[in-house]
């Protein structure tokens, strides 16, 4: 009984390390392309703190990244020409209830997802994943 309960306790903990490896995080190439993406997504909007901090976020990625920044430049041109043809998420305020409340963070994180910006990071990270010794 004693060597069922270990065998079985064994293939649990192989489930369970197969289940935590969906769970890794994005790789680096990825969390930088798209981190960009946002970061340049945040330097078109509006409020100067919002800018500011796409700047300086957008200034560290650069720093740290491997490989070529020419390979971001697509990614920063569609990121331009989506932002400029969206509308930023508003939502009601409810200590203002007459006054809307402009999110353009949310914005910002959901540009990754449309579809040409998504070819741009896809690109950008095929471009960039052996800088990154990710071939």
């Amino acid at each position: 009984m004693r060597m069922v309960c270990i065998a079985w306790g064994l293939a649990l903990a192989g489930c369970a390390s197969s289940v935590n490896t969906a769970n890794a995080p994005r790789p680096a190439v990825q969390r930088d392309v798209e981190g960009y993406a946002i970061a340049s997504c945040m330097t078109y909007q509006a409020d100067a703190f919002t800018k500011d901090q796409g700047d300086a976020w957008g200034a560290v990625i650069v720093q740290r990244m491997k490989g070529d920044l020419d390979a971001m430049a697509e990614i920063a041109e569609q990121v331009k020409r989506e932002n400029a043809a969206s509308g930023v998420a508003v939502m009601r305020d409810e200590s203002e209830p007459q006054k809307g409340k402009v999110l353009p963070v949310l914005h910002c994180v959901e540009m990754i997802d449309r579809p040409a910006v998504r070819a741009a990071i896809q690109k950008a990270v095929a471009a960039l994943r052996p800088s990154y010794g990710q071939e």
